[in-house]
């Protein structure tokens, strides 16, 4: 009598493999270029202050946030965000930028500053008077300031 082998051989399935394999290779990907954008943001030693000025429109990317700093000129930057509070304009933030290559730099909007007018003259900015005029109850011009 003669036996057959009746084993079943299970080939592998290639197209699960390829595809756990290409899963794999995603997110180690996706963790190295997060690594990088850290370390990038990171290198990043220099600091200043900077003041949010205006808001663009809402388009299809976000929101369009104008800001400036000095540092031996005037740098005027805008970031774009999905949402940010109306609260944000005519304030002062942390900037860091490359002590190399300072055109490449970014705002802190998590790190609002309160600073004295010493350490804003320091870093460039001026205090400039403007007037409005009262055409209520005084019908005079209010003398008011600001920084620029």
């Amino acid at each position: 009598m003669i036996k057959e082998d009746v084993r079943v051989e299970r080939k592998p399935n290639w197209t699960m493999v390829i595809f756990f394999f290409v899963l794999v290779g995603l997110l180690m990907y996706s963790i190295y270029n997060n690594d990088k954008q850290d370390n990038y943001l990171k290198s990043f030693k220099g600091e200043a202050i900077g003041l949010m000025t205006r808001v663009k429109d809402h388009d299809e990317y976000g929101y369009t946030l104008q800001y400036y700093f000095y540092l031996d000129k005037k740098i005027r930057s805008v970031i774009t965000v999905k949402e940010y509070d109306s609260d944000v304009l005519n304030k002062f933030y942390k900037v860091k930028y490359d002590l190399n290559n300072p055109e490449e730099h970014y705002i802190v909007l998590e790190e609002e500053l309160e600073p004295d007018s010493i350490s804003l003259v320091k870093a460039g900015f001026t205090k400039t008077k403007y007037y409005i005029y009262d055409d209520g109850v005084s019908c005079k011009y209010i003398e008011k300031s600001k920084w620029k």
